[in-house]
Formats: C-alpha cells, structure tokens, sequence
C-alpha cells in the first residue's frame, strides 16, 4: 500500500466515522421520541440494567433471555448474584433485529 491509498482509505474511514455519529445521534433521537430512554439519560447509556428492564425493553420473558443470554448474544456481567446488561447493548441488539 503506497502513501497516496493510506491517505484515501484514512479519509474514507474519517467519512465511515462521521456517518456512524450521526446516525447514533438519530438513534437517540428516536429513542427520546419513543420514551425509551429520558433526555438525560442519552448520554449515559453505558448503564446497567437489571434483567425485568431488558425484559421490558426487549418486549420478551425472563425465559427467552435467558436462552439469549446463554447463547451469548447480548453480553452481560454478575454483580454478586445478579445479571446485568448494559442498556447500549440492548439497544444495539434490538437494532440489529430490526
């Protein structure tokens, strides 16, 4: 790879960046919209959340994310002896499912 394509696909991975900021900005527009999440909580969504709150956000039962959960589809932490989700992969995983 000479100087002349690093530069281009530099500035074409710039472009792919920009992009993905305003659709995540979209996104939380959306969400506010829709009540999903508050305006002040837009910014904060590397919170945890406990399993009936992505129960409720993935319209889904307890079951089924426990089956997601074991397939290894949303990541997850234990904190002690409770599962928790972090809210941003929820909503990565809902979006990707359409």
């Amino acid at each position: 790879m000479n100087q002349t394509q690093f530069f281009q696909s530099f500035d074409n991975l710039q472009e792919e960046v920009k992009e993905l900021k305003a659709l995540q900005q979209r996104v939380l527009l959306l969400l506010e919209n829709f009540r999903l999440i508050s305006p002040e909580k837009s910014s904060v969504l590397e919170d945890w959340i406990s399993v009936k709150e992505t129960c409720t956000l993935l319209s889904c039962s307890e079951v089924t994310l426990w089956k997601i959960r074991k397939e290894g589809i949303i990541p997850f932490t234990r904190i002690k002896r409770t599962i928790r989700f972090k809210r941003i992969d929820v909503l990565n995983y809902l979006n990707q499912i359409g």
